[in-house]
């Protein structure tokens, strides 16, 4: 808690291992919020648990885990129930990574005519469709997503945080973040702490910066060496110089552009 001053910690908590003490303890821990849990359907078995969410003075998240198993409707109507039982956020769940961005959009709409709480979406990359799920959430009204460093989370991962920031400051959002900073510690320190647990990355922030900026990998030598050459960030040489020339940029712009970063 005290490194995170402008951070709100919190925990997920099924339903079925609700314990009003321990809730109690978890508030006076200084969290700021739970995250009640349970499978689509199953939400009024879930009212007790998020009355002593609320009765601990913590706000009261809620999933609606395997969203995918409800349809739209059915899920919307739970979300109503849930929010009127005093929930304040709700997230629709795409616990298997089975959805598309067709779904994605259903789901968020079917919730957002039903509720007036936060709602989020909760995505997994199994079908390698996290980000475009996320994407069409967030354009369907979703307030939040769910995303991770890496992607790491359960089976083929969440939604990795550093490709939902840098996708979405090109739509517009998120400009108080420093991709740059979050990348220099991902391949500073997480990459490699991880690496003797062999996670595999996969989008590691090199290439990532390659699709930001809209730059060829066969370009990587030359900007690799300019910038150790003349002591620049490569990160940013890359995307600088991307935004005069995507096609072939030449040693010439490259070391220009380089020169106004020193």
């Amino acid at each position: 808690k005290p490194y995170l001053p402008k951070g709100r910690i919190g925990m997920f908590m099924l339903a079925k291992c609700a314990n009003a003490e321990k809730v109690k303890a978890a508030a006076a821990a200084g969290l700021n919020f739970l995250r009640v849990g349970a499978n689509a359907s199953d939400g009024k078995g879930s009212l007790e648990a998020v009355r002593m969410v609320k009765e601990a003075g913590l706000i009261c998240r809620y999933s609606l885990m395997k969203a995918y198993v409800s349809t739209p409707k059915e899920l919307a109507a739970e979300a109503k129930m849930l929010q009127d039982a005093g929930v304040d956020k709700i997230t629709i769940m795409d616990s298997a990574g089975t959805m598309f961005p067709s779904d994605a959009t259903a789901y968020v709409t079917a919730l957002k005519k039903a509720v007036f709480i936060p709602e989020g979406f909760h995505g997994h990359s199994n079908l390698g469709l996290s980000q475009a799920n996320a994407l069409a959430a967030v354009t369907a009204g979703a307030d939040e997503i769910d995303c991770g460093l890496l992607g790491m989370a359960r089976s083929a991962g969440n939604c990795a945080t550093e490709l939902l920031v840098a996708t979405f400051q090109r739509l517009g959002y998120f400009k108080d973040i420093d991709l740059y900073k979050l990348l220099a510690f991902l391949d500073g320190e997480l990459i490699p702490a991880m690496e003797e647990y062999n996670y595999h990355v996969a989008v590691k922030p090199f290439d990532l910066i390659l699709g930001l900026a809209g730059c060829h990998s066969s370009f990587t030598k030359r900007f690799q060496n300019i910038a150790d050459e003349m002591g620049v960030p490569l990160y940013q040489l890359i995307v600088e110089v991307s935004k005069r020339d995507q096609k072939a940029p030449s040693e010439e712009l490259i070391r220009q552009i380089a020169a106004d970063l020193v």
